[in-house]
């Protein structure tokens, strides 16, 4: 079994200043807690693998393919392979669970 408490690795990358950490991850997927201040930027960008996003606090826009939509906690986004995506507009702390099917980098 793997668990994870999320509020405790968002305020660990806080103190250590980075973006994001692999807290999970096996050969069909891998889980990242990521979190974003105000003022971050996230390059638009695709991966190779599926993706599943949840919101767990905070809220920003996201930009997909063109299509400008606000997240916040508890929303749920399902992207495709190859998907352009951007996060945007942080206006406070954004803190999201991101699942990798399969496993991150493994579909390059």
């Amino acid at each position: 079994m793997n668990s994870l408490q999320v509020t405790e690795a968002a305020e660990q990358l806080a103190e250590s200043g980075t973006e994001s950490n692999e807290s999970i991850r096996t050969d069909e997927f891998s889980l990242e807690v990521m979190r974003f201040e105000p003022g971050d930027e996230d390059p638009l960008h695709a991966h190779a693998e599926e993706e599943i996003y949840h919101i767990n606090a905070g809220s920003a826009e996201l930009n997909i393919d063109g299509d400008i939509r606000s997240v916040s906690p508890g929303d749920v986004i399902h992207l495709e392979p190859g998907t352009d995506h951007q996060f945007r507009n942080f206006e406070e702390e954004l803190v999201m669970t991101v699942m990798y099917a399969p496993a991150k980098g493994s579909n390059n």
